[in-house]
């Protein structure tokens, strides 16, 4: 009886290990897929200013969800369509969204190293077949559109940060967990802008960023 008693609490404890982060995708995933529906349900006119004012209204896009920062389009694996609303903040935000731009790096278009990290689950499994080549497009708030061409990818230990350090350039730096499911490595593509809707704003290189806790 003794053994069945030890046996039935391993088990009672071991499902409550599992259920923790799986209850943690879950909600992250409900977030996830709510900001990207209200996000792509289309673009929102401000108001009309008052005649005197003769500046047109700015386009919004998104929602008004203050961690809501922009739209990640990526264009491969093409199959599976992957997108998401990513958030602005520290990687203390990855608890509750799935894809988050690092407060204090570029904003998409700036010179320096534009930083977002996100997590594989539970909408980006097959992502590891992101290459170099490919690309990946981010709308801001103001439906501005900013296109990244990967030029280099690595598989590293997450102690392996150098990518995550300034630039001088326009660069984008994507980081995620791999394998799927687990974080023993970090996977890294670095991208370039290839493409703005108006000339670059200028921007701070920024600080050097630890690597995400997955």
């Amino acid at each position: 009886m003794v053994l069945l008693a030890l046996g039935v609490v391993s088990i009672l404890a071991g499902g409550s290990l599992i259920a923790g982060p799986l209850i943690g995708v879950f909600q992250r995933g409900a977030v996830d897929s709510t900001a990207l529906k209200q996000w792509k349900g289309g673009t929102t006119q401000p108001a009309a200013p008052a005649p005197a004012i003769s500046k047109s209204p700015t386009p919004t896009c998104g929602t008004s969800t203050a961690t809501d920062y922009a739209l990640v389009d990526f264009a491969a694996p093409a199959q599976y369509h992957y997108a998401a609303v990513a958030g602005d903040g520290t990687w203390a935000l990855l608890n509750t969204r799935s894809m988050v731009h690092y407060a204090g790096t570029p904003n998409p278009g700036q010179q320096g190293n534009v930083i977002i990290a996100f997590h594989r689950e539970p909408d980006f499994q097959h992502i590891n077949q992101l290459n170099v080549g490919d690309t990946i497009s981010i709308q801001n708030r103001t439906c501005q559109t900013f296109v990244y061409r990967v030029t280099q990818r690595w598989d590293l230990a997450p102690n392996r940060v150098t990518q995550l350090n300034p630039t001088s350039g326009h660069e984008l730096t994507m980081i995620t967990c791999d394998p799927w499911w687990q974080d023993y490595n970090r996977l890294v593509w670095r991208a370039e802008l290839i493409s703005a809707p108006a000339p670059n704003a200028p921007g701070s290189a920024g600080g050097s960023v630890a690597n995400p806790a997955f």
